[in-house]
């Protein structure tokens, strides 16, 4: 098992909406949503085995006005956020997310994904909204809860 930073290319993309699709409910069906909000400069850190991605952690650099709105509570689901508010480079982040396929789960990979992002963003403001049990539980340990909006959205920030 290793963690690599990789660039969201359109490779890159495919192989996170497959981990998304295992997980998500409401998955988003189609590329084109990915290929809309991100682009060659962001990056995610992701979990493989030998050289399968089994795992993921996105974040990306953001406008202040966003940052603000998730912050404030504005903001309860990110699915429709104006891609314009993803930028290249901010001292704002937002932690998209972080999917393990259910195999490799309760092994502490999350925890190492979340690590080494962190260390990553360590001079950088980062929030994320959380929508799943395990999402809250991540967050929790390395983030400060800011906000409870409701009883499956959760405001955390660093």
């Amino acid at each position: 098992m290793k963690i690599e930073k990789v660039y969201l290319t359109k490779d890159n993309l495919l192989k996170i909406e497959k981990i998304d699709n295992s997980f998500y409910t409401n998955a988003i069906t189609g590329i084109e949503w990915y290929l809309e909000r991100y682009n060659k400069k962001h990056y995610a850190y992701c979990l493989f085995d030998n050289n399968n991605m089994v795992g993921y952690i996105v974040s990306v650099p953001i406008r202040k006005a966003l940052y603000d709105a998730i912050i404030s509570g504005v903001l309860l689901n990110d699915l429709h956020i104006n891609p314009e508010m993803f930028v290249n480079e901010s001292n704002y982040n937002y932690i998209v997310s972080c999917v393990i396929k259910e195999e490799y789960r309760n092994k502490k990979y999350g925890k190492l994904l979340m690590e080494t992002l962190l260390h990553d963003l360590k001079d950088c403001h980062a929030c994320c909204l959380t929508i799943s049990k395990e999402g809250y539980q991540l967050a929790n340990k390395y983030l400060k809860l800011k906000n409870k909006l409701n009883d499956n959205v959760s405001v955390f920030e660093k």
